[in-house]
């Protein structure tokens, strides 16, 4: 099964001036991986293509096995559609048990997710194997880029760069030092967290000019030719189901 990134270009950053990687924030305030790999910082959010268990403790027969649609939505007993993309499965256990008193007395309501379809970031770059990797459990960027079967010769640690979801959607790029010089110092960039729809880019020397390398880079991944990119784009992981490897 081969996976893709597509990028879906709905901002573009007029006027950008050159922004060097030294000059983007750094992993400071970031979420890290603790030495059992759990990051508490980090709440699963409910995506399209999960699959969700609720379970109703009294009243066994409004269990439900759902998977949620690609519009974010669930339909249930009693209540009918209810949108749950975005929500944690604690938000959701608290809604449904706010309409659910409509209709029950004292609703009793556990929400599970069984699967985790949203998981995933991207490792690209110089790395053996550019891929999306599942995120199951806690994982650094440091260990994604393992996965993706190490670095190559030529890559460039000090200059990595993680481009993650902003609280509106829009790409926010980080500047990660994970060299020998950042194990020798335990820098935190080691320990930074992934989290889902991250992009890590290893690249082979420094980037001077961080808005081109998104332009060129994040353009020609994707195939879009002919379309400015600036950090004005939102993008989403998932697997190309219609190609082999």
């Amino acid at each position: 099964m081969k996976c893709s990134l597509v990028l879906l270009a709905v901002v573009f950053a007029a006027g950008c001036s050159a922004i060097k990687v030294d000059h983007l924030p750094g992993a400071e305030g970031l979420p890290l991986v603790g030495g059992d790999g759990v990051v508490p910082e980090l709440e699963y959010l409910i995506r399209p293509g999960d699959d969700l268990e609720i379970k109703f403790f009294y009243t066994q027969e409004l269990n439900e096995a759902i998977k949620v649609r690609p519009d974010g939505y669930i339909t249930l007993q009693l209540i009918d559609e209810l949108k749950v993309a975005g929500m944690t499965p604690k938000q959701l256990d608290a809604v449904l048990t706010e309409k659910y008193s409509k209709h029950l007395k004292d609703p009793s309501i556990a929400v599970i997710a069984r699967s985790f379809k949203g998981f995933r970031a991207y490792v690209g770059g110089e790395v053996s194997v550019p891929q999306v990797v599942s995120l199951e459990g806690g994982m650094s960027v440091i260990q994604a880029i393992y996965r993706a079967g190490g670095t190559l010769p030529t890559a460039n640690l000090e200059s990595v760069v993680l481009i993650r979801k902003g609280p509106n959607g829009e790409p926010i790029p980080y500047h990660l030092d994970l060299s020998d010089g950042a194990v020798e110092q335990s820098k935190v960039d080691l320990q930074v967290a992934l989290s889902p729809s991250d992009v890590i880019y290893v690249p082979r020397s420094p980037i001077a000019n961080a808005n081109r390398w998104v332009q060129q880079y994040i353009t020609d991944l994707v195939l879009f030719k002919g379309i400015q990119l600036g950090f004005g784009v939102s993008y989403v992981i998932e697997h190309d189901k219609d190609n082999n490897d």
